[in-house]
């Protein structure tokens, strides 16, 4: 992305274009240089997609911000959060959209995303063709603002963070451990025993079972366990969520954070810690360094 801006600033482009190699991930780079990818491009994705079929679902992956929730649905749209994988993602709209739910847009925020006009594919080219072709329709119809006018008022989390908490255990071990770990969450998040903290869910698509339990005939396997809780205070109500997952590939805990509010991330770590992982004893059975070191990093500013 930064040498996509550079190029882009340096040649006075209207857009840069960034793929990965195979070319199933991409992202952009507006005008003004401003590189568009995770939630970024999938706002901009969505503008496009309500402006041509108004009301249909969207489908993202459960680390998607709070702010795209809202201008999904300032825009006339429905929003699922569903697992994380990019395959799940667009096997999830796939399901909706067979059982009646029109779902015109699946993505992940690492940039994989599919299109129902285009036969659900995993398919960054095509999406960077709807955006070259949005962008010419905005020229031709008089606007000089640029493509990344089109979300100009998607608000960015103040803060974002993702740990990693390694498994102690045996490789053979490792994955039942990893689902002792975020079921045990789920408990006790459940229970009530963190205070602020609640499952997230979105209408029918239920983030507290981690979309696990489908109301299909032929519900989908899971791959890899993982829940989201909504984190809120009397003071500034919800500012933000926490998203546990295990890992597909590596013997590890995946823990992602945003927050709107100054030191919200820091102030879930710690709870975290010391309402979760040390209260239930999961800290003799992970490695829980990052999650130290980011706290004693951020006290120390």
């Amino acid at each position: 992305m930064a040498l996509s801006r550079a190029a882009v600033l340096e040649n006075s482009a209207d857009l840069g274009i960034v793929f990965d190699t195979d070319v199933d991930r991409s992202g952009v780079v507006d005008r003004e240089g401003n590189p568009i990818n995770g939630d970024r491009l999938i706002a901009l994705m969505s503008a496009i997609v309500l402006r041509e079929h108004p009301g249909t679902t969207i489908v993202t992956d459960a680390r998607a911000s709070m702010a795209l929730t809202r201008f999904i649905i300032d825009r006339g749209g429905q929003h699922c959060l569903y697992r994380v994988g990019y395959r799940n993602v667009i096997d999830k709209g796939v399901r909706l959209d067979k059982n009646g739910v029109e779902t015109h847009l699946m993505m992940e925020t690492s940039g994989h995303g599919a299109l129902k006009e285009n036969y659900f594919l995993d398919d960054g080219a095509y999406m960077v063709v709807k955006i070259i072709i949005e962008m010419v329709r905005m020229k031709l119809a008089g606007s000089d603002e640029g493509i990344g006018s089109l979300i100009k008022d998607l608000e960015e989390p103040l803060e974002s963070v993702e740990l990693r908490m390694n498994i102690i255990s045996e490789p053979r071990h490792a994955k039942a451990r990893a689902i002792d770990v975020i079921e045990t969450f789920r408990s006790y998040v459940e229970e009530g025993r963190i205070e602020g903290w609640e499952l997230d869910s979105c209408g029918d698509c239920w983030v507290t079972d981690g979309c696990l339990v489908d109301s299909n005939d032929d519900p989908a396997a899971v791959d890899a366990y993982m829940y989201r809780a909504k984190v809120s205070d009397e003071k500034l109500g919800q500012h933000g969520w926490i998203h546990l997952r295990q890992s597909i590939h590596n013997p590890n805990i995946a823990v992602n954070m945003q927050s709107m509010a100054p030191g919200g991330c820091l102030s879930m770590t710690k709870t975290l810690r010391d309402k979760f992982l040390v209260a239930s004893g999961m800290d003799k059975i992970l490695d829980i360094t990052q999650i130290d070191n980011y706290m004693k990093t951020r006290l120390e500013k």
